[in-house]
């Protein structure tokens, strides 16, 4: 009984070690095959690294101003008698826009025409007399001293009327007015705002480390949230003179071509300013880099070949420090070179070493960061 025993477990025991030598070969089996799979490649798109000359410039914000502007009101007070012209319409220079009444100054005009005539009639008789020695010099004199105070009521009461008659001072577009025919405004209130906006100024400040390279001339390009993608150019024609005290900045007012009007005062934009530079820069599209907190990072392509002599195209990480960016370009200041690939599209699948499969090339047009905008 003790032999069958001892014969049963014998028998178990070769089994198991039987099944156990079967299983290892069958898993070292799958591990060698296994160990020869190589994933597909990745596919991709690359630019190639280029030098460029970016001009320098200048980034910051500002507003834009009125070529011309004011507030149009009245010296004196009265009722508005008349409006000649709608709110937000275009008018010419000279213009009567609003007239208050003048009907007291109109009958005190006739009067002192009156007068004048009268004073003028005068004289001219006082000088008849004069030649006859019929009439003192003094007498004469009196006369044409009637005349010229005459003359003096009839212009000062003109002057009244014309301080009555609001007219533009130069061709604009007009605001909304505040008053309507019948109302009676004080001296001195606000009737309607008047801007002339063809062109247009645009008022910013820079510090003071940049004014050795401003001077009237110097190009702008303007971009406005009010109308993405697009920007606008103009030049600098007034630098302060001055730097400010306190903020170590100096005040630059450029001009802006504005024929269609859409740019408006109090606006604000942000500006570029060529600072008249063009250092040479090594460009790649941005979204080539990969950014991470413990530095920016780029996967550059390289050809070789495999242990079969086999072409394959492989990608390395390199860290990179990078300098300014421009629309969709970013510049490279160092771990790059000129004619290096790097991939733009498909980066997040990559890791270093991964084959790839290049799909394609992006163009470098705008890598001197003119012609592309950021939207």
């Amino acid at each position: 009984m003790k032999k069958q025993v001892l014969y049963s477990l014998g028998s178990m025991a070769a089994i198991v070690a039987l099944l156990g030598v079967v299983k290892f070969l069958q898993i070292r089996a799958e591990i060698a095959r296994h160990s020869s799979f190589s994933p597909p490649p990745v596919a991709v798109t690359t630019a190639v690294a280029r030098a460029a000359a970016w001009p320098e410039v200048f980034e910051t914000v500002g507003s834009f101003v009125a070529f011309r502007g004011s507030t149009l009101s009245t010296q004196d007070a009265g009722n508005v008698s008349k409006v000649s012209f709608q709110s937000g319409a275009p008018v010419e220079a000279g213009q009567v826009l609003l007239q208050l009444d003048t009907s007291v100054e109109d009958a005190k005009l006739r009067g002192a025409r009156a007068r004048l005539d009268l004073a003028r009639q005068h004289f001219e008789r006082s000088k008849m007399l004069k030649t006859q020695s019929a009439m003192s010099v003094a007498t004469l004199e009196d006369a044409e001293s009637q005349v010229n105070q005459a003359e003096a009521d009839v212009q000062s009461i003109q002057a009244t009327i014309e301080r009555k008659r609001i007219v533009a001072p130069f061709s604009g577009r007009a605001g909304i007015r505040t008053v309507n025919e019948g109302e009676f405004v004080m001296a001195g209130a606000p009737l309607v705002p008047l801007y002339s906006v063809d062109p247009i100024y645009f008022n910013f400040s820079v510090p003071q480390q940049v004014a050795p390279s401003l001077a009237p001339g110097s190009k702008v390009t303007i971009s406005v949230d009010a109308f993405p993608g697009r920007s606008f150019v103009g030049q600098v024609t007034a630098v302060n003179p001055q730097i400010n005290r306190d903020l170590r900045s100096i005040d630059i007012q450029a001009t802006i071509q504005n024929s269609s009007q859409e740019l408006l005062p109090g606006m604000f934009g942000c500006v570029e300013l060529s600072l008249g530079k063009e250092p040479q820069v090594l460009s790649i599209p941005a979204t080539a880099v990969s950014y991470a907190p413990y530095g920016n990072s780029v996967y550059v392509v390289e050809h070789k070949k495999d242990s079969s002599g086999n072409p394959l195209t492989t990608v390395r990480q390199q860290l990179v420090h990078l300098g300014q960016r421009r629309g969709n370009f970013v510049a490279v200041l160092q771990g790059l070179h000129d004619g290096d690939e790097v991939v733009t599209a498909g980066v997040l699948k990559l890791k270093p070493e991964a084959a790839v499969a290049v799909q394609g090339s992006e163009p470098l047009q705008g890598a001197a960061g003119l012609e592309v905008q950021d939207t």
